[in-house]
């Protein structure tokens, strides 16, 4: 199922988004649907999927409620269920918006997709502040009335990740999206936020590291560019990926049109990724990730 929503949707949207994984057995699906349905609630979308090769078991399901829901009371009959298939589940309240930090430094094509697709309702969260180690884009931020937080990385690593944590504490924040932000965040920091922060990278194949990405490729006669959404972890670039996608570029580009189209790919796949977590479709096992359809 592709994903449909737009502004008219919130008139039907759900109340709740219930995600479940767990070792698969039978009877799974039945006995969620029918908590759901005892607890008051009307199933919207659901969506399912067995990975067989780990046996594990991934539902999401969207319900709206009744005026007689109890959020307490469900947890509370729910949990049974969940002891006795051994489930880890989350109940989400489609009303409480995630608050989404956006770290940059100085390109601004995927802050701007971000901001715009937020704009456009595209986006189920809210933006209540823009962390960069630099000034440049602060006026993007004035422009879309986001406060704007500049940090020192020359105080040091740990002083600056410092900063940016008691930031992110006072603004409340439950999501982190790396908008093309040009530091490495230490161990520590990606520890403290497993699964929780979302980076973009400029994934070729054969990938490019160091300094000019899309040069190096130019020069190489690369045929295909890509990027690749996914959450940042102690590893550099090597965290679950979330989202990806590659164009075919033709001999006849110039440097200038391979960074333009790398631009292009970087803020597609980004959006799609934000947007996928949003929406509770992605889930982690074992180091890498599934997406249920939204």
């Amino acid at each position: 199922m592709g994903h449909c929503a737009s502004k008219m949707d919130l008139m039907n949207r759900p109340d709740y988004s219930l995600t479940v994984s767990c070792p698969d057995r039978k009877g799974l699906i039945a006995a969620v649907t029918h908590q759901i349905a005892q607890g008051g609630g009307n199933i919207l979308n659901l969506s399912q999927h067995t990975a067989v090769d780990i046996n594990t078991f991934f539902l999401k399901a969207d319900f709206s409620v009744g005026p007689e829901f109890s959020r307490d009371a469900f947890q509370t009959s729910f949990e049974t269920i969940g002891q006795s298939f051994q489930m880890d589940w989350r109940l989400y309240d489609r009303a409480v918006r995630p608050r989404v930090a956006l770290l940059v430094s100085k390109t601004s094509h995927c802050l701007y997709e971000l901001l715009l697709k937020h704009q456009d309702g595209e986006l189920d969260c809210e933006f209540p502040l823009i962390l960069s180690n630099h000034g440049d884009l602060a006026p993007v931020a004035a422009q879309f009335h986001i406060p704007f937080f500049q940090v020192d990385p020359q105080k040091g690593k740990a002083a600056y990740e410092a900063d940016m944590q008691k930031l992110l504490e006072d603004h409340s924040i439950n999501t982190v999206v790396m908008a093309r932000y040009m530091q490495i965040l230490s161990a520590e920091f990606t520890r403290k936020w497993d699964g929780k922060v979302i980076n973009i990278h400029h994934g070729f194949l054969p990938a490019f590291m160091g300094a000019k990405p899309y040069h190096q490729a130019w020069h190489r006669g690369v045929k295909m560019i890509g990027a690749t959404a996914h959450f940042a972890n102690e590893d550099l670039d090597q965290g679950p990926i979330i989202s990806q996608a590659t164009i075919q570029v033709p001999d006849t580009c110039s440097i200038a049109e391979f960074v333009q189209m790398g631009k292009d790919v970087e803020r597609k796949v980004l959006f799609e990724g934000l947007r996928s977590f949003l929406n509770r479709q992605v889930f982690v096992s074992g180091g890498r990730t599934f997406l249920l359809p939204s």
